[in-house]
């Protein structure tokens, strides 16, 4: 006898037995005399995938044009677009049945079955049993939630975790839209293929790699992780190129997940004419922070002495260490280190781990509690220029700060306090400990007229105890030294004046204002008994001329009484155009004997300074910096900068001149010119490059880079083609062509950013 129902709704309807037979289309209904089968669908179907088991005891949404079910054979079929879904899992087919006497279920035409993690798999027959444990499927292919599709001619489910697929073929490409029918960009044919979901992978057997169609690589085994997966020890995209004083070399990571908090990245690399490298990056993140730890070494030849008079040593062992890590301590202090290290001046730069000019490890511990801040921390330094010796680098431990914020009063001002203690030496050189504690007030005011004003009061005492200073009473070639122990007293008092005039017109908001800024404290001299560590290499600028003490740090103080004057401009028009500039210099009323010679603040009177800066569009900002000369206004320093364009075409370039001081013979001219591009030719192609020209005698390149990237959907590929000219010990200039290969879901990091600068 058989029974035919139209139309048909979710199930509940012909009783208990049709409900419980549709239900045995996801799972079968557990008899009491199958206990094991009864765990396993506890667990749930593993059709759901790892994690999201299968509820049987849901209810099964079903509909389709004609259900019939002969219940003397005990088959319910149903015809006609068949839309079943049980817990998060969908089955569509053209016709269903479920014969319950040998509890096999069978879909055919246009099947396809959503799963909850989002992979859904397309067949044209299915034959499946043991709540879709066990069956087959011809025809099979499936698309994965990351964008990739298998495919093969017939597959074989096995203990609902795992699927053999004969033939199959793998790739995340999307196909040619004009001709389907045309090979993916890149596709991996196997002879078997299998998805074990327990495991979390895809593997290969008797696999090829094919590009446009053409077989480049073959492999008797090969896997990679499935989508569920975020983390899989495996192989990094690789790179292979030739640079002339290396040789051919290749980098080949593999990258190793040892938990869920932590990994390492195994980095060697290969060259033909110093041999290998062994490099690799450790990282791992605590529950309250994290540390990440880098690193290389080999065995390779190293150039020592000078440029004029090297002396090449063999088999050295070479190599260098970054490490950085934070760890929050409780709500308000957190604790760190900075590490950097090399094992001589060259080797970063050699071997492509860095250009730094000095390397700066560091210990720290700080805190932030409302408006404050304190810090307590040591510092050691490795300098990499031919001139810097390690027996004069500081070691700086400890140097603490305390600044103390106070809550601001009914008329805006408030209090703030700042300490520093410092102890600095050497194994040759000058050492000093430094006592430094600064109280000061400041309030704000607005007069009747609409100028604004800002009254600062301060008062600070330094201690410093010093020994091996140079002693500048006896000649030079005496290198006398000497010990010394002094404390300077330095109140001063600032006002700062600013007046802002407003214009706004139809589509343009125009500013004006004039500032000036007037300080005085007691004239200190040359402070030659204060070792000068933090406040070297000092030059009047657009960004501290109105600052009360000029210097960067606390070793200089800027003593005396002088005014500083300057103009804001400013035009904002609608869009975000805006076009604005400043221009100020300053007037000292005694001579500062500790501003350096060459610095535009040495005279009375200072150099002029300013900037201008024109964003004439949302594509383009233009900056320039500029001090000029205050007697003739010919130029001392010329920053010109400038970078935008649109999504296609991105630009940047640079120009800084530098002119040498008359008097000072160490700071020397310098005139560079820096520039680059990045193109997108088409969707998928793009090209980029970079130049630095050295301008000081004649036109010198110094370093300039040209790439080339192809970049779809699945599959990228980055050339690049580097010369450098610059010349230290054993690096010397040379030409390097690097390729790298970014497979998407074979060990990406992400597909590579292209960085101009």
């Amino acid at each position: 006898m058989a029974d035919t129902v139209r139309p048909t709704s979710p199930t509940g309807h012909r009783g208990p037995v049709i409900a419980a037979a549709l239900a045995g289309l996801f799972a079968l209904v557990p008899t009491a005399d199958d206990a094991a089968a009864q765990e396993r669908r506890r667990v749930g179907s593993p059709m759901s995938g790892v994690g999201s088991p299968q509820d049987t005891r849901q209810p099964v949404l079903f509909s389709a044009e004609e259900l019939s079910h002969d219940r003397d054979l005990g088959i319910i079929v149903a015809r006609g677009k068949v839309e079943m879904t049980q817990d998060q899992r969908t089955l569509l087919a053209d016709v269903v049945s479920y014969n319950e006497r040998t509890n096999v279920a069978t879909a055919s035409g246009n099947v396809s079955i959503l799963e909850p993690t989002g992979d859904v798999l397309f067949a044209d027959y299915v034959e499946l049993t043991d709540g879709l444990r066990e069956g087959f499927v011809r025809n099979v292919r499936m698309l994965m939630t990351d964008g990739g599709r298998m495919a093969g001619n017939d597959a074989v489910r096995m203990g609902g975790n795992r699927t053999e697929m004969e033939k199959g073929v793998y790739s995340p490409c999307d196909l040619c839209p004009v001709d389907p029918t045309r090979p993916p960009v890149w596709q991996v044919r196997a002879a078997r293929v299998i998805h074990d979901q327990e495991r979390k992978i895809v593997q290969y057997q008797d696999a090829t790699m094919e590009i446009m169609g053409y077989p480049v690589a073959w492999s008797p085994y090969f896997s990679h992780p499935d989508p569920t997966v975020k983390r899989q020890s495996g192989f990094l995209p690789p790179t292979i190129g030739v640079k002339s004083d290396l040789g051919a070399l290749a980098k080949i990571p593999y990258y190793f997940v040892l938990s869920d908090s932590m990994d390492f990245t195994f980095e060697p690399m290969l060259t033909s004419e110093q041999g290998p490298v062994i490099g690799g990056e450790f990282r791992q993140r605590l529950r309250n922070g994290y540390y990440e730890i880098s690193g290389s070494a080999t065995i390779a030849d190293r150039t020592t002495g000078t440029n004029a008079a090297p002396i090449v040593e063999s088999n050295k062992l070479r190599g260098h260490i970054k490490g950085k890590g934070r760890f929050d301590l409780d709500e308000t202090w957190r604790a760190g280190f900075d590490v950097a290290r090399a094992s001589d001046e060259t080797y970063m730069r050699r071997y492509g781990y860095g250009s730094e000019e000095t390397l700066t490890s560091r210990l720290f511990a700080e805190a932030f509690r409302g408006r404050s801040y304190a810090e307590v921390s040591a510092y050691a330094f490795q300098g990499l220029r031919p001139e810097d010796k390690d027996i004069k680098q500081p070691v700086i431990a400890p140097v603490a700060t305390v600044h103390y914020l106070g809550e601001p009063d009914g008329n805006g001002g408030y209090w703030a306090v700042d300490a520093n203690a410092m102890n600095l030496y050497r194994q040759d050189g000058t050492d000093s400990r430094r006592l430094s504690v600064q109280g000061s007030w400041q309030v704000p005011w607005q007069s009747p007229l609409g100028d604004n004003y800002r009254f600062t009061a301060s008062l600070r005492g330094d201690t410093y105890w010093a020994s091996d200073l140079p002693d500048d009473s006896v000649a030079a070639s005496a290198q006398g030294t000497r010990n010394a122990t002094t404390a300077r007293m330095m109140p001063q008092i600032a006002v700062d004046w600013r007046y802002p005039w407003v214009r706004t017109d139809a589509n343009v908001q125009y500013l004006i204002e004039p500032v000036a800024k007037f300080v005085a404290a007691p004239v200190l001299g040359s402070q030659r008994d204060v070792p000068n560590e933090d406040s070297l290499g000092f030059e009047l600028n657009d960004a501290n001329i109105m600052r009360s003490n000029r210097f960067p740090g606390l070793d200089r103080f800027d003593g005396g009484q002088r005014v500083a004057y300057g103009l804001n401009l400013g035009a904002y028009l609608a869009g975000g155009m805006s076009v604005r500039s400043f221009i100020a210099q300053s007037y000292s009323f005694q001579r500062n004997r500790a501003m350096p010679i060459g610095s535009g603040a040495e005279d009375n009177r200072s150099d002029i300074v300013g900037r201008f800066v024109v964003s004439p569009s949302e594509y383009l900002d233009l900056l320039y910096r500029f001090r000029l000369d205050k007697d003739d206004l010919s130029p001392r320093r010329h920053e010109i900068g400038a970078a935008g364009g649109p999504s296609w075409l991105k630009l940047y370039g640079s120009y800084i001149f530098l002119d040498a001081p008359a008097n000072e013979p160490v700071t020397g001219k310098r005139e560079e010119l820096s520039f680059g591009a990045s193109v997108q030719l088409s969707r998928y192609w793009s090209t980029f490059g970079r130049t630095t020209i050295d301008l000081t005698q004649g036109v010198e390149v110094l370093d300039s880079a040209l790439g080339l990237k192809y970049e779809d959907e699945c599959f990228a590929v980055v050339a690049t083609y580097r010369r450098t000219r610059t010349r230290d010990l054993d690096v010397t200039p040379s030409d390097a062509v690097l390729v790298r290969l970014f497979f998407k879901n074979l060990g990406e990091f992400g597909l590579p950013r292209v960085d101009l600068q």
